[in-house]
């Protein structure tokens, strides 16, 4: 297993870009075919697919929609610092905060238009993503 892992300085609502970085990673282990296992260990946080070569504005689709679905409000049963905090936690869990990859060829395998974002929805605040890359 090759492991690997990166600081991510996350505005308010804030999304990252993760694809070069998953593209680098794999390609630097030398894993010719097998899993790639990306993970972001926060409860505010979230990985999504959508195309590479997004704008900001299609990120706030992305984030306006969450807010549609679950806002921040006062009355969540659970409140660590803040209502952002409850809703955060449950946009987290929403989108989810792992996914595993294709390696082939020694290459991530992904869409031609796929990108990989990382979603921050509390912050600001520093966090990290974990990636493990496992020959077949």
């Amino acid at each position: 297993m090759h492991f690997y892992e990166t600081k991510i300085e996350c505005p308010k609502d804030g999304v990252v870009q993760l694809t070069e970085w998953l593209r680098r990673c794999v390609r630097e282990s030398g894993v010719r075919s097998g899993i790639a296992v990306l993970s972001a260990p926060h409860t505010t946080s979230g990985i999504s697919f959508n195309p590479y070569m997004l704008k900001p504005e299609d990120h706030q689709d992305i984030q306006q929609a969450l807010d549609r679905i679950i806002p921040m409000r006062i009355d969540y049963a659970h409140q660590f610092d803040n209502p952002a905090d409850a809703a955060g936690h449950n946009k987290s869990a929403l989108m989810g905060t792992n996914t595993t990859f294709i390696v082939e060829g020694g290459e991530l395998v992904l869409g031609s238009s796929q990108g990989v974002f990382f979603f921050e929805f509390d912050g600001p605040r520093t966090q990290r993503c974990q990636l493990a890359v496992y020959s077949d």
